[in-house]
């Protein structure tokens, strides 16, 4: 099964995708947050927000003025 295959569960890789795919915008592009977040699946940026503070302990704009530096 795919969890044994992976050592996730398939929401949790889908989740991870959408990060990776989110973090790629978030630190190259202008597009706003909203933008950013619709485009990934997150639907709104709240939702994209607490997925980075999961996933990479920080918010998107923190990683966006990091990005910028």
């Amino acid at each position: 099964a795919f969890t044994g295959e992976t050592g996730t569960t398939p929401a949790k890789a889908v989740e991870r995708l959408r990060l990776e795919t989110a973090r790629t915008a978030v630190e190259t592009s202008s597009a706003s947050l909203d933008r950013i977040a619709a485009a990934t699946g997150f639907g709104d940026p709240g939702r994209m927000r607490r997925a980075f503070m999961r996933g990479f302990g920080q918010p998107p704009q923190a990683l966006r003025r990091s990005a910028r530096r």
